[in-house]
This record gives C-alpha cells, structure tokens and sequence, in this order.
C-alpha cells in the first residue's frame, strides 16, 4: 500500500474542550504537547525502578511481583493519554492537572524497591490520588457515555484493594495486588460494548504510546550503559555491549520502521476505534514494554558476566523478554489487520527456544544469538518489502480493517 493512505484526516474526539482551557484538536491531527513529554520523564523512573526490582528478583515469584507493580503506573500513564487525546494539553489548569499525576506517580516510583514492605502504603496512596484525580478530570470533559467507565471502575474498585492489599503482609499482599492487576486488565475489556462510540485522534496515540516504547528501550541502554561504565572496558565486555547497542536498535527497527506507521493506519481505518485503543495500544503495548523491561534486566547481567552461564529465573530474561516483544507484534496485526506475520512468529519462537536453552550456555552466547534473529528478521522483511514481495501471513479472520494489501507495511516516515 502506498504512503497516500495514511494521509486521511485523524477522527475527532466526541469529547468537549474544557472552557476557557485551551482549544480542541486540529482535524489533521494531534501533535504531543511539551508537557507529555515533561510527564514522560517520570515514567523513565518508574521503568527504571521495576527493571532493577527484577533484575534483583531471586525468584519467579518475586520477578512476578516486580512486573505486577508496573501495571499500576501503566493505566495511569494510559489513562492520561486516553484523556488528553483529541484536545491540545494547553493552559495552566490542564498542566497542573498533568503535573500533580506526574508528582503521585514519581512518588510510587520512589516506593518500588520496598512496596511490598514499608513503602506499600505510599504506592497504594498515590496511586489512589491519581485514580481519583483522573476520574475527576475525565467527568468534567465528559468523554464517555454515562456514569460507568473504566476510570470510574479503577477508581472505586482498584485504587481501594490495592489501598487494602497494602495494609496486609505477604504473601497475601502479593495476591491482593495481583488480583488488581487483573481486574485492570479486564476492566476496558469489561465495559468494551458501552465505548465502542468513541473516536479517538489517529496521531496523537500511535505517538504516545511510540514513546513510551522509546522510554523502555531508553532504559535497556541506560541499564547496559551504567553497567559497563562502573567495570571498564575489556575484550569481553566490550564485545557484549556493543552486542547490546545492535539489540536494541534492532528492537528499535522492529517497532518503528515497520509496525508504528500501522498503529496509525489501522486507528484511521477502524469503525470501532476502541476495540483497537483497548487491545492493541493497552494491552498489545503493554506486554511489548513488559518484554522491553525483562531484556533490560537480562542484558545489565550479560554485560556484567558475559561469560557467565546463568542461574536461576534470571538465565530466562533475555529470551523470554525478546520472545514476548517480537510475539506481541503477531497479536496485534491479527487485531488490526486479521492476519499474523509468519516471519514474526517464526522469530518470536526462535526467541523462545533461546530462552530455553538459557540456563545452559554462557550469556554473552544468548545475546549473540536473539540479536542475530532479530537482524534476520528485519533484514528479511526489508528485503521483501524493497523487492516488491508481500510478506507472509497467516490469516486467522477478520481484524479492525480488512488488510486490503497491508502485508507489506509502510516504512516509517
């Protein structure tokens, strides 16, 4: 397909603009504001402060309840996008707003490494606070039909048990949160039928949530660059980081050249706008960022101990974190367009068999090896789509818009 099908005017927002607060967006199109991207940094280290939870993780069990606190900052992150989408974050009142969320955030980032201790309570406070403020500003703009929403759910549902659930010792602790991750994963699931009249600006969220992508690839590099920076560079060690370094630019290339101009297309394309907003850009992203977080765990040891042969749930992230990346992008083409990538499936497995074998050879081998599938798959999919060929897909039924020849994805612009 060519390029001139992705330059049809973004939907508007049913939403009403906040009076005397700044305008709606322009049709053509929702840029993020200054104050996003401000808000953003926050999120730099909440993805920083969870990474290092399961980096220092002993157990399953433990690397389980690490990745059960990012969810929390997920949906708030997520709820601020939702609400903010259509109408241009302009004026004091909208930036205090973003940024009294910014500062409970930055305070549940701050209670991560003891949340299941002493901090719990503050976690659970803040994100109470930040529950009831979005609530509060999603009423006022009057986006959703009715009383009943996820943010009103989350507010009286989840906010509260995550609030009790702090006020208990683990191992209960453990199991009252994560039973609210839960019932935030299904909460838009839940009320899908009652938001299927919502029309969202086809810009602005495909660039939000590629950003918060760039966010956990940030904190890949970061968690290799602060590793090598205190042990110094020797033969090993500087053949592991630059192993790293092509990683993630290969996880990069996976992402933006290809599948981030078809976030944007299939949301210009989909009658019912938010079965995509809930499946692909919550919930889809969220298991990418998951996995993003993982192999920044896995790669701060593999530069630490290249020639190490892990032990223990940690011989499992490089793997399983690049495996669930690249297999997530499988589930959202299905959403979007009603097919899978076979090139895409095939990596994501080969992903997955390295994650096995983990436990059985040295780290520096395990990130030679997915970076080298990822390579391959990027390069094979370059080479198709410069070539003319579409690329391969298994159809599994009907997805938001027909494919209409989309196999082959738009490189980014």
């Amino acid at each position: 397909m060519s390029d001139a099908g992705l330059h049809t005017d973004a939907p508007m927002s049913d939403a009403r603009p906040e009076s005397g607060d700044g305008l709606s967006a322009a049709s053509h199109g929702q840029r993020v504001s200054w104050a996003e991207l401000y808000f953003d940094l926050v999120f730099v280290f909440a993805v920083t402060q969870v990474a290092a939870a399961a980096q220092t993780a002993r157990s399953a069990t433990e690397v389980g309840r690490a990745l059960v606190l990012f969810v929390p900052f997920w949906w708030a992150w997520v709820g601020v996008s939702i609400l903010y989408n259509g109408v241009e974050l302009v004026g004091a009142r909208r930036h205090l707003k973003v940024f009294a969320i910014g500062l409970f955030a930055f305070v549940m980032s701050i209670s991560v490494p003891d949340a299941y201790g002493s901090r719990g309570v503050d976690f659970a406070v803040a994100y109470f606070a930040i529950r009831a403020l979005l609530v509060w500003a999603i009423t006022r703009r009057g986006f959703f039909p009715g009383w009943l929403n996820p943010y009103v759910l989350s507010t009286t549902v989840s906010a509260p048990l995550l609030l009790i659930g702090a006020l208990t010792p683990l191992p209960t602790r453990g199991w009252i949160w994560l039973a609210v991750a839960m019932i935030e994963l299904v909460n838009p699931t839940l009320l899908g039928r009652r938001l299927d009249g919502l029309r969202f600006d086809a810009a602005h969220l495909p660039e939000r949530f590629g950003l918060f992508v760039i966010i956990a690839l940030g904190e890949v590099l970061v968690g290799v660059g602060v590793q090598e920076s205190r042990q110094g560079l020797g033969g090993v060690a500087l053949t592991a980081l630059v192993l790293a370094f092509i990683l993630t630019c290969a996880l990069w290339w996976t992402y933006f050249h290809f599948g981030a101009p078809a976030l944007e297309h299939a949301l210009r394309g989909a009658r019912i706008q938010s079965t995509l907003v809930r499946s692909v850009f919550s919930h889809g992203h969220l298991a990418m960022v998951t996995g993003l977080i993982l192999i920044a765990a896995g790669l701060a040891q593999a530069v630490r101990t290249p020639t190490a042969t892990p032990s223990g749930v940690h011989a499992y992230f490089l793997g399983i974190g690049t495996a669930l990346y690249v297999l997530t992008f499988c589930y959202t083409r299905m959403r979007m367009f009603g097919g899978i990538g076979v090139l895409r499936l095939v990596a994501g497995l080969l992903a997955a068999l390295v994650a096995v074998i983990g436990p059985y050879v040295p780290l520096l081998a395990t990130l030679s090896a997915l970076t080298a599938i990822l390579i391959a798959l990027n390069v094979t999919e370059s080479w198709r789509v410069a070539s003319g060929r579409p690329l391969l897909v298994l159809r599994t039924g009907r997805g938001a818009i027909p494919d209409s020849g989309y196999s082959t994805s738009v490189p980014a612009r």
